[in-house]
């Protein structure tokens, strides 16, 4: 489901109509009524977990000033097996998310049970996706992709007894499947280096609202990266800038007009990395001869532009999750699973090299 953004602060809702109903109020209203968090509401309304007596009375006396009732339907299902899962996941038209969800379904082929997607358009949106998953109670289990859960969501997973595991971020509470990002972003900083390059630059994408995790380790794997092969870290050569085609144009344009241009650039996703690709055309620069370009993700199209990559095993982490809320359902209880997986280093036209793997285990450039 689309979620939409909550009203801008002061602005006043439209007048209702004659005959409307006023709208239901939800399990969010009573915990901001009562003062306390969303779990602490599922758990007075789940009976199964303890609550402070005056807590509790705070609890029903919001619930009864606001007419608050849980649906008998979810109540009902709350008790039984639903067979859905519920996938919450950010803007799953990017290819990322895509290739998440086609691991999840490969996980859960044949095995009977439904996938709902809660799709979550913008930050401001996660809050109000976690709060319909908990109030619904209409599914047997979470996989939440790329998205930091809160200690009140992890409190009403526990009072509901709902299994959930995380991919693309982690917490210590629940299983997750992450990538080492900071690693991958050494490594493809290291090939360059080996390359003989010296001038590397680096090109990310702002704060993710979505995977906060991905672009902060990025950083720290490129200036290790650096560090280990004592060359100096150059502030200029780092450029954080929109997560599309068009920022990492403007990120090479402001890189190209430097004093000491980079010879070298590791992009921190492959769509600012067609960007670069253009941008490095439009200045009349041989790829790989004049600029050397290595991204990451390794996304469809990648292959077909030549762009060399880190390749982030994105079917294969939801594939994982698929499998760790399986087991945590056929358990009755969720084990702190933690998966990280590595990203691969895929060689291809515009970094002009080619790595290959000796017997030896020594890693040789061609």
């Amino acid at each position: 489901m689309v979620l939409k953004q909550d009203k801008a602060e002061g602005q006043q809702p439209p007048a209702r109509p004659a005959g409307v109903p006023a709208k239901r109020a939800t399990i969010r209203d009573v915990a901001r009524e009562a003062g306390v968090g969303i779990g602490t509401v599922s758990r007075v309304l789940s009976g199964r977990a303890p609550v402070a007596p005056a807590t509790r009375a705070r609890v029903e006396a919001a619930m009864r000033k606001l007419g608050y009732h849980p649906s008998r339907a979810a109540q009902a299902l709350s008790r039984r097996r639903t067979n859905t899962i519920a996938v919450v996941v950010p803007l799953f038209t990017r290819y990322f998310y895509v290739e998440v969800l086609r691991g999840i379904e490969e996980a859960l082929d044949e095995t009977g049970y439904a996938l709902v997607i809660h799709s979550v358009e913008r930050a401001a949106d996660r809050d109000r996706a976690f709060g319909d998953l908990v109030e619904s109670q209409r599914a047997d289990g979470a996989l939440i992709v790329s998205l930091a859960p809160d200690l009140s969501l992890i409190e009403s997973l526990r009072a509901l007894h709902l299994p959930a595991v995380l991919i693309d971020s982690s917490h210590p509470a629940l299983p997750s499947v992450v990538v080492d990002h900071e690693r991958a972003a050494a490594e493809a900083t290291h090939h360059l280096l080996r390359l003989g390059h010296r001038r590397v630059a680096l090109i990310d994408r702002k704060d993710d609202p979505f995977s906060a995790e991905a672009a902060s380790a990025r950083i720290p794997g490129y200036r290790r990266a650096l560090a280990e092969a004592a060359i100096p870290w150059r502030a200029e050569y780092e450029v954080i800038i929109d997560f599309t085609p068009e920022g990492g144009q403007t990120a090479l344009r402001s890189l190209l007009a430097l004093p000491e241009p980079p010879t070298a650039v590791f992009v921190g996703s492959d769509t600012q990395a067609l960007g670069v690709l253009e941008a490095a055309r439009e200045a009349g620069l041989r790829v790989p001869g004049d600029l050397a370009i290595v991204g990451y993700n390794d996304i469809e199209v990648a292959r077909y532009v030549g762009l060399t990559t880190m390749r982030v095993p994105m079917r294969e982490m939801g594939r994982r999750g698929g499998e760790l809320l399986l087991r945590a359902l056929d358990l009755g209880e969720v084990e702190a699973v933690h998966l990280r997986f590595d990203a691969e280093l895929i060689v291809r036209r515009t970094c002009g090299g080619s790595l290959f793997r000796m017997p030896t285990g020594i890693d040789a450039i061609g």
